[in-house]
C-alpha cells in the first residue's frame, strides 16, 4: 500500500452471471473512483466458492477480487484480507445467506471491521420501532405469517385486503396482495420469485395451500393493504436516503418519489417503476401547502430513526427509509432498508443527491479508517 493510502475497504457483494459477476457495476465503480482521492484502495469480492485463495476454512490472508478503474475497467486481482468490509450482499436464498455470512465471520475474526451492521427481518425492526409513541402512528399493523390461522386472521381484521412480502429484502419480488373480491372467492396480485407479475383469482378453500406454496420455506410478514396511489391510480412511495458523512453523522442525503405502473402494486425501481423528485410530485397530488407539510413530516421521522435503529441494533452507516402516502396525506413507514439502493436520484436528475450517495459511503469508511489508526498509533 503507497504512502498516501489509510487502509482498504473490501465491498462483498453476491456473485450473478456477466461480468464483472455482480450487480450495481456503475455504482461500486464510482465508489472505486472516488476512494482514490481520500486515500482508500477499494476491491469488490463475492464470499462465495473459491474467493479466499487456498480454499475455505481458516484464515483469509488473501481474496479474488476485482478492482476498477477509469482507463481499463474492472480487472481481476489477489487482495489481502481489507481493514473494512462494505456489505453490499442482496441475498435471493438460504445458500447465499450462509456463504456470505461464513466468510464474514472468518474475516471478521481474524480482525477486519464492518463498515455497517445489517438489520434482522423487517417484524423484528417493526416490533422495535412500535415502542416509540412518536413512530408508532405511522407505522401500519404488522403480524407474522404462520400459516393459515394468521393468514385468515389478517383478512378478516383488515377487510381491505392484506399485503405480504418476505422479512428480508425483496425488491419488491415475492410480494402477494389478496383480497376478497365476493363470497368464497379471492384475488391475487403480486410479483413471483423473479420478479414476473400474476393475477388471479382462486377459491377460499384453495387459499391456504396456494399461499403456503407462494411463501415456500421463507418467513412473511402481514400488513393491510394501503392504498398508496397517486391521482391517476399508480403506486408510489418516497426513498429518503441517509448516510453518515466525514464526520461520522447522520445527514439526508435526498428523498425522491419511486412510482410504479397503473396497473401494479409496488413501486420498487426493481419492478420497472420510475423515479420524480419529491416535492413537486406530491404537490401535484395535495398542493403545495399539504405537499411541504409531508415532505417536513418524512424528513423529521428520517432524522428520529438512524438513532433509534443503533440504539437498537449497533452502529449503521446509511439507511434507506421507504415512506408511503395515503389519500389522506397520511405518512406511513413501510420499511427501513440497511443496504439501500440509490438509483432513484440518478432518474430525477438530482446530481447533487446523486453524487452525495457514492461520497458519503467513501467518507465514512476513511472517517473509520482514521480512527482506527489512531487507536493504534496511540
Amino acid at each position: 500500500m503507497s504512502l498516501n493510502m489509510i487502509g482498504t475497504l473490501g465491498v462483498m457483494v453476491c456473485r450473478r452471471p456477466g461480468f464483472p459477476p455482480f450487480a450495481e457495476k456503475e455504482y461500486l465503480g464510482k465508489l472505486s473512483s472516488q476512494a482514490k482521492g481520500l486515500g482508500v484502495q477499494v476491491f469488490v469480492f463475492c464470499p462465495e466458492g473459491d474467493s479466499a485463495v487456498g480454499g475455505t476454512g481458516g484464515p483469509v490472508k488473501q481474496i479474488q477480487g476485482y478492482r476498477y478503474n477509469r482507463a481499463d475497467g474492472w480487472s481481476i486481482g489477489t487482495f489481502s484480507a481489507p481493514e473494512l468490509i462494505y456489505d453490499r450482499c442482496l441475498h435471493r436464498n438460504g445458500e447465499e445467506t450462509a456463504s456470505a455470512s461464513e466468510f464474514l465471520n472468518r474475516l471478521l475474526q481474524q480482525g477486519s471491521m464492518l463498515w455497517s451492521r445489517g438489520l434482522p427481518g423487517k417484524l423484528k425492526v417493526h416490533q422495535f420501532l412500535k415502542r416509540s409513541s412518536d413512530l408508532k402512528p405511522h407505522l401500519p399493523a404488522t403480524i407474522q405469517y404462520t400459516g393459515a390461522e394468521s393468514l385468515n386472521r389478517a383478512l378478516l381484521t383488515f377487510r381491505s385486503g392484506i399485503f405480504m412480502k418476505p422479512s428480508g429484502g425483496s425488491q419488491g419480488r415475492h410480494t402477494l396482495y389478496l383480497s376478497f373480491i365476493e363470497d368464497q372467492k379471492i384475488k391475487l396480485q403480486g410479483r413471483d420469485r423473479r420478479n414476473h407479475t400474476f393475477e388471479q383469482t382462486i377459491t377460499l378453500q384453495q387459499m391456504d395451500d396456494w399461499v403456503r406454496h407462494f411463501t415456500g420455506n421463507r418467513r412473511f410478514i402481514i400488513q393491510p393493504f394501503l392504498k398508496l396511489l397517486n391521482r391517476k391510480g399508480n403506486p408510489y412511495d418516497l426513498r429518503s436516503l441517509v448516510q453518515k458523512n466525514d464526520r461520522g453523522l447522520w445527514s439526508i442525503t435526498g428523498i425522491a418519489v419511486r412510482q410504479g405502473a397503473e396497473d401494479g402494486l409496488t413501486s420498487n425501481l426493481h419492478g420497472g417503476g420510475t423515479a420524480y423528485p419529491a416535492l413537486s410530485y406530491l404537490a401535484s397530488n395535495f398542493g403545495d401547502e399539504k405537499a411541504a407539510r409531508i415532505i417536513r413530516t418524512i424528513r423529521h421521522l428520517s432524522v428520529q430513526l438512524p438513532p433509534l435503529l443503533e440504539e437498537g441494533f449497533g452502529r449503521l452507516g446509511e439507511l434507506g427509509f421507504d415512506f408511503g402516502v395515503d389519500t389522506q396525506g397520511r405518512v406511513w413507514i413501510l420499511e427501513v432498508n440497511s443496504k439501500p439502493g440509490r438509483r432513484a436520484f440518478t432518474l430525477t436528475g438530482d446530481a447533487h443527491a446523486a453524487r452525495l450517495s457514492v461520497e458519503h459511503p467513501i467518507q465514512y469508511a476513511r472517517y473509520l479508517l482514521l480512527r482506527q489508526l489512531r487507536r493504534v498509533n496511540t
